[in-house]
């Protein structure tokens, strides 16, 4: 019978050793599976690769056939059921030789011995793209879309045979990398990209179970009609709605949710931070640009509730019946009848904004630069929104829940302790920023959690708008002392 938190591991986990077994040509293999006490896998939208530990306790000192170096190879498959019982593909990690993608043991750490003659180690592994990215740096031009630049680098310099999900950029580009790794290039690239469907810029580049993505923001929210994604997940930490059974059931025109939806942890990593976010221009930003052939500025300022409803956020149905009362700052008097976002200074940047730099009269298209007087502070205020409304939740394991994926938490109201309700302002869809599963006893009844970092930009009710000016009430009655008169006075 299938529980939540199942996981379906390999029945053998090799370390593969750089050196060949004994009269072959192939690689010596030794199967850990008995050693192995917990696995962890780590994945986000903020990391480039895959990375994770394995940790391994010896008390027969079969690891010193090896011996262990750093420079071993960890293969071993894991994959958890679906989301219904209908499901019939699963979804997971395939590390094996055979599927050309074994992980890298890069480095042993937390060697200790619990007791005499036991041995514990800590191997910590990575994807193969993140060794070639330490011993590689390019120092050449590049023409064309980012994307295109980015599958070259992936392709040509990473070596990676990985599939790879990409969002198209514009416009026609042209950069000299100045002796950066790969990935490093691929980190600039993203700060240069600009979605070419939607009006946003600055995008992500992240390996899954799946491969390697590159997209923006919206892209991971929106789909291509310009709605929300729905939730590949339910979770709900309400233990009266919980049933026995992995799965939800329905019974009648109920309901009944199932444990694997079932969250064991819940905290609020950041609900606002209103200080922050005007230092980081969520709410607004001036910016000055230059260009360089015109030898002419100009000024523009960014108000967070105007641009509010030009983007697609997390939840949203329809951009008509979302409002920039949706949003992470209320609509209030704040001061003299200007909001929060009417301050542009908060954040004040000065960018050169030069275009054609690298202009040819050829048949080809003209190489342009990123438009970033419409795009820059839009992605500011976007990238800062999802990092100011964050919770983290440890929930059971699902291998199919990856970074970038969409999934809907709900939480009851502390208020009302006989009736309580959905906290309509903690509930709703989150995009997963970061993945970590844990696996543990993995000969004996496996154990599978994950702990998920989750965030959003938006709130399904909205905030109540004000325009009476309520929080500043000093009086004007006050003075100014002269510290010296004062000293004079008294002596």
């Amino acid at each position: 019978m299938l529980k939540s938190g199942d996981i379906k591991l390999s029945k053998e986990i090799f370390l593969t050793s750089y050196f060949s077994d004994e009269g072959t040509n192939e690689p010596f293999r030794m199967d850990v599976t008995q050693l192995v006490q917990e696995i962890q896998l780590y994945e986000s939208i903020n990391r480039s690769t895959l990375t994770g530990v394995l940790v391994l306790v010896d008390a027969a000192g079969l690891l010193d056939r090896l011996p262990l170096t750093g420079n071993e190879l960890l293969e071993f498959t894991a994959h958890s059921p679906g989301f219904t019982p209908e499901d019939k593909s699963t979804h997971g990690y395939d590390f094996t030789m055979k599927s050309g993608f074994p992980m890298f043991v890069y480095s042993i750490k937390s060697i200790s011995e619990p007791s005499p003659g036991v041995k514990t180690y800590a191997l910590r592994f990575c994807s193969k793209e993140l060794i070639k990215d330490r011993q590689r740096k390019l120092c050449k031009a590049f023409e064309g879309p980012i994307h295109d630049t980015v599958f070259k680098v992936l392709r040509g310099h990473l070596k990676s045979k990985k599939n790879w999900f990409f969002e198209q950029t514009t416009p026609i580009v042209k950069y000299v990398i100045p002796k950066k790794s790969p990935l490093d290039t691929i980190k600039f690239l993203c700060k240069e990209s600009v979605s070419k469907k939607f009006k946003s810029a600055g995008f992500f580049f992240w390996e899954t179970s799946d491969g390697f993505h590159f997209k923006s923001l919206e892209n991971m929210i929106t789909n291509p009609s310009g709605v929300a994604k729905r939730a590949i997940a339910q979770y709900t930490n309400s233990p009266k709605l919980m049933a026995g059974a992995r799965y939800k059931t329905k019974k009648g025109n109920t309901i009944i949710k199932g444990n694997n939806e079932r969250v064991f942890e819940f905290k609020i990593l950041n609900r606002y931070d209103t200080l922050s976010n005007i230092n980081k221009g969520v709410y607004a930003s001036k910016l000055v640009t230059y260009d360089a052939f015109s030898k002419e500025f100009d000024e523009q300022d960014f108000s967070y509730p105007h641009e509010f409803v030009n983007t697609t956020h997390m939840g949203q149905i329809s951009k008509d019946t979302t409002s920039e009362t949706n949003g992470l700052m209320p609509i209030y008097n704040y001061e003299d009848n200007k909001l929060l976002s009417d301050f542009s200074e908060g954040r004040y940047m000065f960018l050169s904004a030069t275009q054609g730099m690298h202009h040819e009269t050829t048949d080809k298209e003209p190489f342009d630069t990123a438009d970033i007087k419409n795009t820059i502070q839009r992605s500011i205020s976007q990238q800062g929104a999802f990092n100011s409304f964050s919770i983290e939740l440890l929930v059971p394991g699902n291998t199919a829940v990856t970074a970038g994926s969409v999934i809907e938490f709900s939480t009851l109201t502390s208020s009302g302790v006989d009736n309580p309700t959905i906290d309509p302002y903690m509930s709703g869809t989150y995009l997963v920023v970061e993945v970590r599963h844990i696996m543990q006893s993995i000969t004996n009844n496996t154990i599978h959690n994950m702990t998920l970092i989750c965030a959003k930009d938006s709130i399904s009710r909205p905030y109540m708008k004000n325009d009476k000016e309520v929080l500043h009430t000093e009086k004007d009655q006050y003075a100014d002392f002269d510290q010296y008169e004062i000293d004079g006075i008294l002596s």
